[in-house]
């Protein structure tokens, strides 16, 4: 019996809890500490840590992990009884997840009422019931949330989109295993390993196409990911080969997998196409480790991996998973800038505490209890807490209600500038919320920046490797054609400028790319080929299209002062487009409430302060102090170039102050971006200015 056979009996899983085939070790040191390499990375990686940007692949070694478990334990009772018993597998996996997972999802969502408000935790709940069914996944992929680099703020649930991933392949795939094998059985012959190895060659290819094409809907999918927890399974299914292998080759390749692993953490960031091709590299190491470990070499990765410390924490590794997401997530929303390494360490403290509690009150008592060995029973709390779930969620939100509404609002639907300079002013004085506004806080967060009458898929995006195909917009039969060009500032003008278009018989082309300011030109963004690949296919569209107007907004490239390059790339990018477009304007930027509240953005602060308004207002002595000299360089390069720089600052604020409501609407979609309902409403005092600078669509 080798060394690592040894270990304490506490460290052994009951019977029924064995993750490995028949043929191989009981418990597997290894593969704990293989956990605790997983976790820790991921904790790295969501904490910003030097060297951990690529951390996000000890996802994918869990993946690992999981489908090799997973495989043993199918693999056990089948050589036990020559049966698979859905029951009880299912069973077991209701007692090992649903409890921690319960009590983490529901005390986040409380915690996120109680310390970001009431449309944040909104926002939570709702994500919560998607968690609370193993959707989350699909949840996220939906609203289009970015995992690597995401602008918006993140939901505190993230993560359990993996554990979503694995629940769901924990649902189909024993339907795989046991209809494959029951085959088998009949036609004398092993089927297991075909399906999947099928499963996996599938898998991996519609992974590596969808990650080019959909690369957020690529990172979510069970689809683009069953194909690393098939590698887990397929080295379960060949431990006995394994077992023959040299020792010196078996530890040679533990540690050329945890080299791996290694790789991949070191050299891969938020810039990686990922999954696609790329998740090859941690998968493999995972899948390495633990093929090299079936044989125990002495010389093996076990060394390190399965040392007291690696043991301990494989032990926590589920409920540090739980833990540490919500637990950074709510405390950097807290903190007015980046959470200090001091901060770091002490949440890790309490993470660790967390986890240690959790484990030892909640996932070995349920797990190992004896009245729960009965399927049914298990099945049935499993049942009981997901109705749990979803109860206190909906209580939460029922609870809480969200100000505003979708219904009918007092004037006309656009408004001249001399009337929006009005309602700015009585805006800037109201100490309450009007009954009704719109839109709704509940679906402003899954509200499109763009106009409802764009097409999604017509959008840019930074995530996508290719631009989204041109499209026209207004009046698509007309002569006259004007292109917005910009990044994320371009699309919430976009409605604006769509109604001007109609009105005035024009025809529109949004060149728009979020994350990518027209005169980005400093490689230091997440993607910055993707933004200079959609730069070039700008200037092409413009220089073969000959618009009558080209129309130019964007971001500071530097959001926190250093505003030069911005009027540099400006003028970079005006000498660019001029000799191709009959005229050419610059929006000046709306105000910027980034900063202005180390939490509340002003839909936020709506919800929270909804009777005492002005609180929530940001005065322009703030607004010049932190982005006036963007404005200014700005305006400095248009003169330059002898093109016109429109200011937008009367559409928005008096002259000390901007608000967040006005005429029954919410002005601002976050710190940085108008709501579609504001664009459209100023629409006309839009083109007023522009007229004013001899390129108003009307003339």
């Amino acid at each position: 019996m080798t060394p690592s056979e040894q270990a304490p009996a506490r460290l052994l899983p009951d019977g029924d809890e064995i993750g490995t085939p028949p043929s191989d070790r009981r418990f597997r040191p290894d593969i704990q500490g293989l956990r605790a390499l997983a976790v820790i990375v991921v904790i790295g990686y969501h904490a910003k840590l030097p060297l951990f940007g690529g951390g996000f692949v000890g996802v994918d070694v869990f993946f690992v992990i999981s489908g090799f478990v997973i495989t043993g334990v199918l693999l056990r009772e089948r050589a036990a009884s020559q049966r698979t018993s859905l029951a009880s597998f299912w069973a077991r996996r209701a007692r090992r997840i649903l409890p921690a997972a319960t009590l983490v999802l529901v005390v986040t969502v409380a915690a996120t009422y109680l310390t970001e408000g009431i449309l944040r935790g909104y926002d939570a709940a709702t994500d919560g019931r998607w968690v609370a069914v193993f959707l989350a996944n699909f949840r996220f992929a939906a609203i289009g949330t970015n995992y690597l680099g995401a602008q918006a703020i993140p939901s505190p649930l993230l993560h359990f989109w993996s554990l979503s991933v694995e629940e769901q392949f924990y649902l189909a795939f024993p339907l795989i295993f046991a209809g494959a094998a029951v085959l088998g059985t009949r036609w004398r012959t092993s089927t297991v390993p075909v399906a999947v190895g099928l499963v996996v060659l599938i898998s991996f290819a519609w992974s590596v196409i969808d990650t080019a094409s959909h690369p957020i809907a690529a990172y979510y999918s069970p689809l683009t990911r069953a194909w690393e927890l098939g590698v887990g399974c397929m080295v379960a299914l060949g431990v006995p080969a394994l077992r023959r292998l040299r020792p010196t080759a078996a530890a040679a390749t533990t540690w050329v997998g945890v080299a791996l692993i290694g790789a991949s953490i070191l050299f891969y960031s938020d810039a990686t196409a990922y999954p696609g091709s790329a998740a090859l590299v941690p998968v493999l190491g995972a899948a390495l480790v633990i093929a090299g470990g079936v044989v125990a070499p002495r010389l093996g990765a076990e060394l390190v991996l399965g040392t007291w410390v690696g043991l301990r924490l494989g032990e926590l590794s589920f409920s540090l998973y739980l833990w540490h997401y919500p637990a950074l997530s709510l405390t950097s929303q807290l903190e007015p800038g980046p959470l200090r390494i001091a901060t770091k360490l002490f949440l890790f403290l309490v993470i660790l505490a967390l986890s240690i509690a959790t484990y030892h009150l909640v996932e070995n008592p349920v797990r190992h209890s004896s009245w729960l060995r009965r399927p049914a029973r298990s099945l049935a709390l499993g049942a009981a807490l997901v109705a749990l779930a979803l109860g206190l969620l909906t209580a939460m939100l029922l609870v809480n209600p969200l100000p505003g509404s979708t219904g009918p609002i007092p004037g006309p639907a656009t408004a001249q500038l001399g009337t929006i300079e009005h309602q700015i002013g009585a805006g800037a004085v109201a100490n309450a919320a009007p009954r009704s506004f719109v839109p709704s806080l509940a679906i402003l967060h899954a509200t499109a920046l763009h106009s409802p009458g764009i097409s999604g898929a017509c959008i840019s995006k930074i995530q996508d490797r290719k631009p989204a195909p041109a499209c026209y917009f207004g009046d698509t039969t007309a002569t006259k054609t004007v292109v917005l060009l910009g990044d994320s500032q371009a699309m919430m003008w976009s409605s604006a400028i769509q109604q001007l278009a109609l009105t005035h018989h024009w025809r529109l082309l949004l060149l728009g790319l979020d994350g990518c300011p027209p005169w980005y030109d400093i490689p230091h963004i997440h993607d910055a080929a993707g933004c200079h690949a959609f730069q070039r296919y700008s200037f092409k569209r413009i220089a073969s299209l000959h618009p009558a107007l080209v129309l130019i907004t964007g971001a500071p490239v530097h959001a926190t002062g250093g505003f030069a390059a911005d009027g540099a790339g400006l003028e970079r990018l005006l000498a660019a487009v001029t000799p191709h477009a009959k005229a050419v304007g610059v929006l000046g930027p709306v105000p910027w409430f980034a900063g202005r509240w180390t939490g509340l953005s002003p839909p936020e602060c709506i919800a929270e302060h909804s009777t005492s308004l002005t609180s929530c207002s940001l005065s322009v002595a703030t607004l010049e102090k932190s982005f006036g000299a963007f404005a200014v360089q700005l305006d400095a390069a248009a003169r330059h170039s002898g093109v016109p720089l429109v200011s937008l600052r009367r559409l928005f604020c008096t002259a000390s102050t901007c608000p967040v409501l006005a005429a029954h609407r919410v002005i601002y979609h976050d710190p940085w971006h108008i709501t579609p309902v504001w664009s459209t409403y100023v629409s006309p005092a839009l083109d007023q200015l522009l007229t004013a600078q001899g390129i108003g669509l009307a003339g």
